[in-house]
């Protein structure tokens, strides 16, 4: 399962199937172990729904703050929401409970966004021991290793993080410093920009010690690209059918890779897949509208 969500539409592009039509998809989450009925939506920003084999479920609405991402943890799932707040939905639930120690974290005063008035809670990453990872954009990643109890600072806000992604390999991140790594469940960060035409990274993918990540020239670049790379090397750039540059941001959530398979999508409606670790690359649709995420299951 490849679910592409987009501002109009949420896809299986495996099945070529229309999940769900006048949609907004603001992020996607699959459990551990994929399947059809593991994955759930966050819709406008204000409604979550699990995806049923040819339908959307309905679960609970947000409000009155927007959801922003969306992960699945243990039990249910963890919603990050303007001014960087935190939730929890449990499996069993239908309304949201604030995780309150992250509401009350110290450095909130200083966290600042440089595109709006509130900080972000941009991506949220849960590691295979259960670990959650929190990027605030731009207030740094915070680790927590008891399920939201308590909260470590793992990197800094000056470091603009602006995805993170967990898989059996590790952790990675994309910032605007560089690609980032961690082989400890997020207690240590490695960085790099080796192999890469700019340092300044949007999106970011792990499959085994497999990693790719988006780079560019900054937040209104002409040049973005698509590198990979074994952790610990220098990065490559993705060809083999794939453009050498788009005239955009390749952004956060339109990134993914799993079980040997890679797929990115752009603004302007285009699905590039490979399924030899990004050797190569072949469109697989286009003009779907902006595409928000896509997601392996």
């Amino acid at each position: 399962m490849l679910l592409l969500g987009t501002t109009d539409h949420l896809e299986d592009l495996d099945r070529q199937l229309t999940i769900a039509e006048d949609v907004s998809v603001t992020a996607i989450a699959v459990a551990p172990g994929g399947g059809a009925e593991s994955a759930y939506v966050l819709l406008d920003g204000n409604r979550i729904a699990r995806v049923e084999e040819y339908e959307l479920a309905p679960i609970a609405s947000v409000g009155p703050e927007k959801g922003q991402s969306l992960a699945a943890v243990e039990g249910g799932l963890l919603i990050g929401l303007e001014n960087a707040q935190l939730a929890e939905l449990s499996s069993l639930g239908t309304e949201l409970s604030p995780v309150e120690s992250f509401g009350i974290l110290p450095d909130r005063s200083r966290w600042r966004n440089p595109a709006g008035q509130d900080p972000d809670l941009r991506s949220i990453a849960v590691t295979g021991s259960g670990t959650w990872l929190v990027g605030v954009h731009v207030g740094g990643v915070w680790r927590s290793a008891d399920a939201g109890s308590t909260w470590t600072s793992v990197i800094p806000a000056d470091d603009d993080v602006h995805e993170l992604n967990a898989g059996p390999g590790g952790v990675v991140a994309a910032a605007a410093r560089g690609f980032g790594w961690s082989l400890d469940d997020g207690v240590t960060w490695q960085w790099t920009t080796d192999g890469l035409h700019a340092p300044y990274c949007r999106a970011a993918a792990i499959d085994g010690d497999l990693a790719y990540v988006t780079a560019s020239t900054g937040p209104s670049t002409r040049d973005g690209r698509l590198f990979r790379a074994r952790l610990g090397s220098a990065f490559e750039p993705c060809r083999g059918g794939l453009p050498e540059s788009f005239p955009y941001n390749l952004d956060t959530g339109s990134l993914a890779a799993c079980r040997g398979e890679a797929a990115i999508g752009t603004p302007d409606g285009q699905v590039w897949r490979s399924h030899d670790g990004g050797e190569t690359f072949a469109m697989v649709t286009e003009r779907v509208g902006r595409v928000r995420v896509l997601r392996f299951g």
